[in-house]
């Protein structure tokens, strides 16, 4: 059909116009071609005959009827990338390279600019290079992105005696500086696993599992071997079952990948959650009571990540030891027995080894290492799971678990160990909160336990006895086994650990303190996000579930190790802060026999400060007005030395003074008989992440300290929103959509204090605009904490009483319509 065109007696300007038609009706219908690999290899060949019908259309143009034979005629076109390897993608660039030899007797750089300027003329992205022969093997070392690119070079249409030609030199290319090109795309895989970590939205092209790790095994096995295909090595380096289970993966990929970029009419690889049920729908998932299709489609696309993952890491270092081996470390190497050994901390297992599981284990659990390599995922991948309930159970004792618990999953074992781990393998969490699914999220919460980043959380962790340190991890990877079930994931989670414990033997008390902490592991950190936690009455109650100082020290422990592990850069010096602080507030109940008051507390602290030399420097006159402060919350939530400090800056204050520290960003502000607007202020931070503000009164002196979560570099623009709010009277800020029965009053808080609590979806302005209304009514505001989940916002004010807030309530509610 193309031929016919070309070769027909119409002019040049309507051949054109016939070709440049062919095409869009071409790609007007592909989406009824999107199968996976075979809609790349259809689409590919198309366009191998399109570009082919340009060349030969642009020689009929040149030569007429003296055209040479196309062997005689020293130009190549071959195809590159995703193109060249038969993976091209709807919306790819089509990567062509053209090789010529310069002879004299042809005007070929006028035939090839004529060719690539009716390519891009006929609508077809088309990204190029243009080489002669004698410069390839000059420009691959350049740089290892245009070496791989021309590796791939698959011949297109041309002369065959040039492409002869062009493989000698490939081959050239490909052997040499070996090692150096195997181990920049080795650590370029890994820059790129970095970039695009696994997580429910993943990056099916460059990040983990995707695309590149296929074609990343495929550059350096073509490297060493000179394959033209991963099936190659089927028999030399990885078996029939291996490369199926592998190939399916990488298939199910492919298909995700086509209808991602129709569904989206762009070259995307992000699969964002807005496009899951969409692709979920033309993949044939349907709904069932237990799991939407979007769901089983998100469960099955991590599951190929991880098996194309472990696949391609296990026999990517297969490929690469010979250029891995350091003689140096042979001095570093501890041999724990054949085909063990220990270098750095780090456990390698001989390739060769044929133990069991249970074999292996009673080699494994003798000795500690904090980290694995990918040998001994490959070692379990290729067992059968024969180890005992005692090996399972002192697995749990080890100082480092986690090494072993994650090469187990990798291998895709854990669940065949741990049968309770099955029903959350790749469970995607769509709650607008974590970042990794329930399986992933769960080991990492393992591994913190382990390794703490706090060193307040550390103490406590090493007073911890052996038993309980083992009772501990298991909780922490039993925590949210519950999940995927419609009966709420603490109670599933106390019925499996239950069971799990009893078939290991634990003691009954042992059980019980594993299930008391599985069912209670979101309370502290909700507590301490979203109460006050300096009220008697939350720490009583909090104290009373928690019942004993072990439950409490287990359970800091474990709610540190759940924050983490929810996302990158979540948990951080606040929010360590705040569960600390609730733990401290709680062990003094827990520890003493007397209710411990907000008056008993200020108390305490008044005697301490009292003793404080920076205090007793401070004139008589001030310390007694520091000391009948109306702001006990000075006094609860600072230690004595911390008052001190402040009372000072507060006397020595003359006009106003501030504060900024920007890692993470807190601002201090204090001010003397001055206005500061402070609704202001904070609706020109709005887009900040605030989280608590204090504010108290000393005489005619207030201090003012707003926390953020997050850094923030630009300390002149702070500045300058404080300068402008100590002189601005504006008050014109809008009701952010916040209704009056979205609050929660409690007059009874505390023996000095209100609380007004706001359960609301999330808005910018919302702090600015209750303070603006506060400020309106002379409301003394003492502390606020701000928690934001799932886009949820539950905020919590503490007022004065002193301000007579209850009786003015309904007035107040009024301003919120």
């Amino acid at each position: 059909m193309l031929e016919e065109i070309i070769y027909s007696n119409k002019n040049d300007f309507e051949i054109i116009k016939e070709l440049k038609n062919e095409i869009k009706k071409y790609t007007q219908n592909l989406e009824k071609e999107a199968v996976g690999k075979q809609f790349f290899i259809r689409y590919t060949k198309k366009m191998d005959e399109f570009i082919s019908i340009v060349f030969k259309f642009v020689l009929k143009k040149m030569f007429g009827y003296y055209r040479p034979n196309i062997n005689s005629l020293p130009i190549t076109l071959t195809a590159m990338g995703s193109y060249g390897r038969i993976q091209l993608s709807l919306y790819s660039d089509i990567d062509i390279m053209i090789v010529y030899k310069d002879i004299q007797g042809y005007n070929l750089k006028t035939i090839i600019e004529t060719f690539i300027t009716m390519l891009w003329d006929l609508g077809l992205q088309i990204g190029h290079r243009v080489h002669k022969i004698d410069e390839l093997f000059s420009v691959t070392k350049q740089d290892i992105m245009i070496k791989t690119a021309i590796l791939e070079s698959r011949y297109i249409y041309g002369s065959k005696h040039l492409w002869v030609e062009i493989q000698n030199e490939l081959k050239k290319i490909r052997l040499n500086n070996q090692k150096e090109f195997v181990l920049a795309r080795y650590e370029k895989m890994k820059e790129y696993h970095k970039k695009y970590p696994l997580s429910m939205e993943p990056n099916i092209k460059s990040g983990f599992g995707g695309m590149r790790d296929a074609n990343t095994l495929f550059w350096i096995a073509k490297a060493i071997y000179g394959i033209e295909n991963n099936s190659d090595l089927v028999g030399i380096i990885y078996n029939e079952n291996e490369y199926k289970e592998y190939r399916n993966s990488l298939e199910f990929i492919f298909r995700v990948r086509t209808h991602l970029h129709i569904i989206t009419k762009s070259h995307k690889d992000i699969v964002l959650l807005e496009y899951h049920r969409d692709i979920a729908l033309k993949l044939g998932y349907i709904d069932t009571p237990r799991l939407q299709a979007e769901r089983q489609f998100i469960k099955d696309l991590l599951k190929s990540l991880w098996t194309i993952n472990r696949f391609t890491s296990i026999n990517i270092k297969k490929l690469m030891k010979k250029f891995l081996f350091n003689p140096k470390n042979i001095f570093q190497l501890n041999r724990l027995s054949k085909n063990y050994y220990i270098c750095q901390e780090k456990i390698y297992i001989n390739w060769h080894n044929t133990d069991s599981m249970k074999k292996s284990f009673e080699i494994l659990l003798n000795y500690d290492f904090k980290t694995y390599g990918v040998s001994l995922v490959n070692l379990f991948y290729n067992q059968k799971v024969d180890i005992t309930k005692k090996q399972l159970k002192m697995l749990f004792k080890k100082n480092n678990v986690y090494p072993i618990i994650k090469a187990l999953y990798k291998a895709n074992k854990l669940h065949l160990i741990i049968p309770a781990f099955e029903k959350i393998l790749y469970l995607a969490q769509f709650d607008g909160y974590h970042q990794y699914p329930v399986d992933i999220h769960s080991i990492k919460t393992l591994y913190n336990i382990e390794n703490i980043r706090f060193q307040n959380i550390q103490k406590v962790y090493d007073k911890l006895d052996e038993n309980n340190k083992q009772i501990l991890k298991i909780v922490a990877l039993f925590h949210d086994l519950g999940k995927g079930r419609k009966e709420d994931h603490h109670i599933v989670g106390e019925k499996l650990i239950t069971n799990f414990m009893k078939q290991l033997k634990f003691k009954d008390k042992e059980i019980k303190i594993a299930k008391r902490l599985v069912k209670y592991h979101t309370i502290m950190s909700n507590i301490a996000q979203r109460e006050d936690i300096d009220n008697d009455k939350t720490l009583l109650n909090f104290a009373n579930i928690v019942q004993n100082k072990l439950t409490l020290d287990m359970l800091y422990i474990l709610t540190y190790a759940d924050m983490d592990a929810v996302s990158d850069n979540l948990f951080n010096s606040f929010k360590e802060n705040l569960i600390t602080t609730l733990y401290k507030n709680s062990l003094e109940i827990i520890e003493k026999t007397e209710l411990i008051t907000f008056s008993n507390k200020r108390a305490r602290k008044e005697k301490q400060l009292i003793k404080n030399h920076i205090f007793t420097s401070l004139p008589k006159l001030w310390q007694k007005k520091v000391l009948n402060s109306p702001s006990t919350q000075l006094f609860l939530k600072n230690s004595a030395q911390d008052i001190a400090i402040i009372a000072k800056k507060m006397y020595e204050v003359k006009n106003y003074i501030y504060e900024i520290k920007c890692n993470p960003l807190r601002i201090e502000i204090i001010k003397k008989d001055l206005n500061f607007n402070l609704g202001y202020f904070l609706a020109k931070l709005s887009y900040l992440p605030l989280r608590h503000i204090s504010i108290y009164k000393i005489d005619n002196v207030k201090y003012f300290k707003m926390e953020f979560e997050s850094e923030y570099e630009d300390e002149w623009s702070i500045k300058e929103i404080i300068e402008k709010s100590f002189k601005t009277n504006e008050h014109n800020f809008t009701n952010p959509g916040i209704k009056s029965n979205e609050f929660t009053i409690d007059c009874n808080h505390s023996k000095n204090y209100i609380s007004l609590k706001l359960q609301t979806t999330d808005k910018k302005g919302i702090i600015a605009f209750i303070m603006q209304i506060m400020d309106k009514y002379n409301i003394d505001v003492e502390d606020i904490k701000i928690s934001l989940q799932k886009n949820i916002v539950r905020d919590i004010l503490i007022i004065n009483k002193n301000s007579n807030f209850c009786q003015k309530q309904n007035d107040i509610l009024g301003e919120f319509k």
